[in-house]
């Protein structure tokens, strides 16, 4: 077993928003562990990683991103089908946050982007 990380501050911020709420990550292939230290790091109740495939459509996540208890969707773009472009335009029609991740997904860097892209008021 792993020790747990020390959170930075930006991290402590994005949990404070994200606690006890539903994440949905976009892009790449679902990792269980990488998962769970995304929902440890932002103290979420539930994070789907939905794996991208090639040329699929945005309807395939549309289910997850409207799911009521959802807040927040992120994509993976390095990792993602160029088919994904309007996956903001799917997350804006339902009221949920929207954020690029373009540099990888270390909690730390996540955390940062999520506060250089979206507004928590």
């Amino acid at each position: 077993a792993r020790a747990p990380r020390e959170r930075s501050p930006a991290g402590l911020r994005v949990a404070e928003f994200l606690r006890g709420k539903r994440g949905v990550m976009v892009g790449g292939a679902h990792r269980p562990l990488s998962r769970q230290a995304r929902v440890d790091a932002f103290e979420l109740a539930e994070l789907d990683w939905i794996t991208s495939r090639e040329h699929s459509s945005n309807e395939v996540f549309r289910a997850s991103i409207a799911r009521e208890e959802t807040v927040l969707v992120l994509l993976l773009i390095r990792w993602s089908s160029h088919s994904y472009g309007g996956l903001k335009q799917v997350a804006d029609g339902y009221g949920k946050k929207f954020v690029n991740l373009p540099r990888g997904y270390n909690p730390t860097q996540v955390a940062e982007e999520i506060l250089r892209q979206v507004s928590f008021d």
